[in-house]
């Protein structure tokens, strides 16, 4: 890997050395060629505003006369002048201009703000986008602060939900039912594959949600589930040197493990106290497989046995009543996280050149001690113009390089994953390691040593270092591109991007880890007289893994504009191919040695006996795995746009996918997903009066995306096994999936009507749009016929319908020195299952319909499902539900009753309605901000106490003193009471009961932000550029919840994220 790093810093070397050499000469562009003018307010001219050539990086600013001076190839030009607080101003002009023009800039109180909005294949205007955009620009990207650039856009863009369940991040909803409903990355014009905490935040200029077909069908069968369009940061024309400087060091608090109710050392002590009378630990004491007992137990069995008094144990037991391991684990297993974040660029450009350059760092150090997330970023990219501005040529080179280390402990378990017994010490009070029981008994393993074994005690503190499990992450990213301007308006370009990660993992087990000493220990060999062989060699256990992908893609590209008096058309059409390979190894090490990098060879295919289990046995885990998928596509689009007039925008868009992953007959027919849109700018037709509503625009959008499945395969796919069929005494396979030549790509159809909108003279401003949805075509599962020997079919037979709305405002609120600006979001989802054929049975909603992973036809994917329950019995504390309409106590009956239609839908587990309330006040430059998110319309199931045969001693519920103990408690509780024996059929029941649905619906505090800013020249060591210095806090809290348990719906059975705090200089010199 070191000659790509070697690769990228030589390109960074030789972008900053021709980009210096290229400022002094403006050679290739005639002196004639290009445009002057001066930009002013009122009589006054305006210094520093913003000149650019929309579609191309060609800029500069106003001198302080508002004088500018601006070369670029000749042709037709759209030329934008804008500055803070007046209106953005946009001519078409035709290079070269003779004279000089003058813009005339207006308060910005007249008109709506002017976007930008990028598809990955074109660059517009968003008034001329009749799709659906949502736009975050550098200056909200940079309001909060994370590693990851997606991470930037929660709570701050319309239409997009971060969710607790399945996919991280959805637009407008889901789309598909078990494909891939992530939405596609696009980062400079073409499909990311790798893992977007690849990209630096820092070299991002922008992210563009496309959230219709109207704006997303030219992606075709990949944008079903809506495309997030990356841009990143450029240099620009005609502009000196410009060096910028940030850095940000983000602290976090531990988390508040306390917070989440767990059952008392006390009421643990007490249960077992009273299992232990009624035999429940004798199977464990009497068992050949020395399974563990816990402290308490051992201390009640040497007590009953005459080896310690029944006052020293009740004396011992008190003392480890009065003991809460989460206070050790805090104390000795976290810490506050510790996030640091650099990052240093370069850009400017001449008249025939433009370059950026930029290095990273982030350094995080998480709250788990063990954990932390290292990373290097490269990026330098140049554009130059040649034969006199008819040819562009580019080159872009991307460096990335990730090491997570995850050695943290991690949950501490006993027993067979169980978690640990929560009078757990972890040190006593002089600070010295205590061991815990884990796996075995504990006189078992204190034997151990005696007998010829390693050590088999289990010393959490101990265990620290003891573990190696490092992830090294390489990308890197080349892209080209070449554009020749064929005629005025019409050019040619091609394009072409590799893109190469490599994945290196390292999961080491120390010799001295508890793991790689168990391990030994379990396959050691007694052959009965004594003499102990053991399977697996003394050292470490060292398991490795290597992946990588690689994706190619190129690009060819017709585009054309043509601006004729009162009419504007651009079109653009190209094809386009892709490959993708991804392949990945693993394999382990026995005996491994670190100083020596040496491992002795084991036998893994022989089957031993365990040593402290005679009656079980195993072979050595080899975890050999080998996996090589290749993914090809090849498209065709095209996309066309008019406007007339400034007022009547119409929009159209094509696309045609090809792929290895579809069936033969999908790829020969010629039905491609397309998008039709229309824009009318109702405000600038000469009848329109309304003062008040000082804009109003009409946009729709109608069209087709597609969504692809990479499980799948149009073959007949199988599984073979080595062993032998009962039968023929061969060996068979057993196949999955018959053959599907109709295998093609989902389709979602999309609506879209939206209405933007300004008033009281731009005062107050937003958008709000309507949409529909319907997929057709998603994959499912069908049944077959049981003479085809196949039970169940897996294709393209499933459809679903989605609605709802996004809606955006802007409110300024108060001008001047003193400033306060109101940002409003609120989005309104709902999807449903229209049809499936394979329904599955109740008892697969309710125990993970939450997780998406059942569909029911009329209800949404993630859905939340329960027992209809009727209380607790008041004499018994008993589960009550119903039975044919009657209260009922018969278990069993309710549950073999059950069917999916007669559970009680309680509602969505996603929230239908979100959004976003965000202030913003400035005084001079300082400028506060906070925003407040909420979540509202949907359901959670609370975890409870489940009995057991334990119970509940296993699962630790703090609902375990909430429980029903005396005739009256109903009236407080749901909680059931402790039967005397087992009932699983009751605890399902109540597992599952209406009783522990609650709503989710919460508003949050999510973060404030306070900025001070030093324009130019304000400080005596800036002599030109800005300084700014700024605090950000986030997780701040729950404002309100619907819920009475004090649940935080985002954090269901675990601790909230911690609150955070972070302090930041971005400082920029020119």
């Amino acid at each position: 890997m070191m000659k790509y790093i070697l690769c990228v810093l030589m390109n960074c070397f030789c972008c900053a050395l021709l980009s210096f050499s290229a400022l002094a000469q403006d050679a290739g562009i005639d002196a004639g060629v290009g445009v002057r003018g001066r930009v002013l307010s009122g009589d006054k001219p305006v210094a520093g505003a913003s000149v650019v050539l929309v579609g191309s990086t060609y800029g500069t600013v106003t001198d302080s006369a508002g004088r500018f001076a601006l070369a670029a190839p000749a042709g037709i030009w759209h030329l934008r002048v804008s500055f803070v607080g007046l209106v953005t101003q946009e001519r078409a002009v035709r290079l070269p201009v003779a004279e000089a023009v003058v813009f005339a800039l207006l308060p910005s109180d007249n008109v709506l703000s002017e976007v930008t909005v990028s598809t990955g294949y074109q660059t517009l205007a968003k008034e001329r986008a009749t799709g659906s955009f949502a736009v975050a620009d550098r200056k909200l990207l940079e309001r909060s602060v994370s590693t990851d650039v997606i991470d930037r856009l929660r709570d701050v863009v319309p239409g997009v939900s971060f969710n607790n369940q399945g996919t991280r991040i959805s637009v407008r909803g889901q789309s598909t039912l078990f494909s891939n409903a992530e939405p596609l990355i696009v980062v400079d014009n073409f499909p990311y594959n790798q893992p977007v905490e690849n990209l630096n935040p820092n070299d991002v200029e922008s992210v563009t949600v496309l959230k219709d077909a109207a704006a997303a069908s030219v992606w075709g069968a990949r944008a079903g589930n809506g495309v997030i369009v990356i841009t990143t940061k450029r240099g620009r024309n005609n502009m000196g040197p410009q060096l910028s400087f940030s850095s940000n060091v983000t602290v976090g608090a531990k988390p508040d493990l306390l917070s989440v109710p767990r059952m008392s050392a006390a009421d643990y002590t007490g249960l077992e106290r009273r299992l232990f009378s009624e035999g429940y630990f004798e199977g464990a004491e009497q068992s050949d497989s020395h399974l563990p007992l816990s402290p308490v137990a051992e201390l009640l069995a040497a007590a009953r046995d005459g080896a310690l008094s029944s006052a020293e144990a009740d004396r011992q037991i008190a003392a480890l009543s009065g003991y809460d391991v989460r206070r050790d684990e805090l104390r000795y297993l976290y810490r506050p996280s510790v996030k640091q974040q650099y990052a240093l660029s370069l850009s400017g450009g001449s008249g025939v050149q433009r370059y950026y350059v930029s290095a990273g760092a982030d350094k995080n150090t998480e709250n788990a001690a063990g954990n932390r997330y290292d990373r290097v970023t490269l990026n330098a990219n140049n554009t130059w113009s040649l034969i006199g501005g008819r040819l562009e040529a580019s080159l872009g080179m991307a460096y990335t390089r990730s090491n997570t280390v995850r050695d943290a402990l991690g949950s501490l378990t006993w027993n067979r994953g169980q978690r640990i017994y929560p009078y757990a010490r972890l040190a006593d009070e002089a600070g010295n390691a205590l061991p815990l029981v884990r796996d075995l008994r504990s006189g078992f393993a204190d034997a151990a040593p005696g007998a010829g074994l390693l050590d088999w005690s289990y010393v959490p503190l101990n265990e620290r270092g003891a573990y190696d499990r490092t992830t090294v992450l390489n990308e890197v990213r080349i892209n080209t591109g070449l554009k020749y301007k064929l005629l005025p308006g019409l050019s040619a370009q091609i394009l072409y991007q590799y893109d190469r990660g490599a994945t290196t993992g390292r999961d080491l087990s120390r010799a001295g880890s508890y793991y790689a000493r168990n391990l030994i220990n379990r396959y050691t060999q007694d052959d009965g007289s004594g003499t102990l062989t053991r399977a697996v060699p003394e050292g470490g256990v060292l398991d490795l893994s290597d992946g990588s992908s690689v994706a190619q893609n190129l690009r060819g590209q017709l585009d054309y504009g043509l601006v004729r008096g009162k009419n504007e058309w651009s079109l653009l059409a190209g094809w386009e191919l892709q490959s993708q390979r991804v392949r990945g190894s693993s394999y382990r090490l026995y005996g491994y040695d670190e100083e020596h990098a040496t491992a002795v060879d084991a036998d893994m295919r022989t089957l031993y006996t365990f040593y402290d289990d005679p009656g079980q046995q195993g072979v050595l885990l080899s975890n050999t795995a080998l996996s090589d998928a290749v993914d090809n596509y090849r498209s065709y689009y095209a996309n066309a746009g008019y406007t007339y007039d400034g007022r009547l925008t119409f929009s159209a868009s094509a696309r045609k996918d090809q792929s290895n992953l579809f069936g033969v007959r999908s790829n020969q027919k010629g039905v491609p997903l397309y998008s039709l849109g229309a824009a009318w700018e109702v405000s600038k037709e000469g009848f329109y009066k309304l003062k008040g509503l000082s804009q109003l625009r009409l946009r729709t959008g109608f069209g087709y995306n597609g969504n692809v499945n990479k499980s799948l395969s149009a073959y007949t796919t199988a599984s073979y096994f080595d062993g032998s069929e009962a039968f023929s005494q061969l060996p068979y396979a057993r196949i999955i999936n018959p053959p599907n030549p109709e295998l093609r790509w989902e389709r979602v159809q999309h609506i879209n009507l939206g209405l933007d909108f300004g008033l009281f003279a731009g005062r107050i401003s937003g958008t709000f749009e309507y949409f529909f949805k319907k997929g057709t075509d998603l994959i499912g599962s069908s049944a077959m016929a049981p003479s085809s020997g196949v039970l169940t079919f897996t294709g393209n037979v499933a459809d679903t319908r989605g609605r709802g709305f996004d809606l955006s405002l802007q409110s300024r609120n108060l001008t001047g020195r003193f400033s306060w600006t109101t940002d409003f979001l609120m989005s309104r989802v709902r999807d449903v299952v229209t049809h499936y054929e394979r329904p599955s049975p109740a008892g697969s909603y309710l125990e993970s319909g939450d997780q998406g992973r059942y569909a029911l036809e009329g209800k949404p994917l993630y859905a939340v499902y329960s027992y209809r329950s009727a209380g607790l019995d008041p004499a018994t504390g008993d589960p009550q539900g119903y039975l044919n309409g009657a209260v009922s106590k018969d278990y069993a009956a309710i549950l073999s009753a059950a069917t999916p239609d007669g559970l009680v839908f309680n509602g969505s587990s996603r929230p239908e309605v979100f959004g976003a309330l965000r202030n913003t006040f400035g005084y001079g430059p300082l400028e506060l901000s906070f925003n407040i998110s909420y979540k509202l319309g949907y359901y959670y199931r609370r975890p409870s106490v489940v009995y057991g045969t334990d119970h509940g001693l296993a699962q630790q519920s703090g609902d375990f003193a909430l429980r029903w103990q005396q005739p009256g408690d109903e009236a407080h509780t749901v909680v059931p009471s402790m039967p005397a024996g087992t009932n699983f059929q009751r605890d399902l029941f109540y597992r599952y009961s209406s009783a522990l649905v609650e709503k989710g619906d919460h508003v949050r505090l999510q973060d404030l932000r306070l900025a001070w800013t030093f324009e130019k020249g304000s400080l005596s060591f800036l002599p030109k550029g800005g300084l700014q210095i700024y605090l950000y806090a986030s997780n701040l809290g729950i404002l309100w919840r619907a819920n009475r348990s004090h649940t935080d719906p985002d954090a269901i059975n675990t601790y909230s994220l911690p609150k955070t705090l972070s302090a930041g200089v971005r400082l920029n010199l020119n």
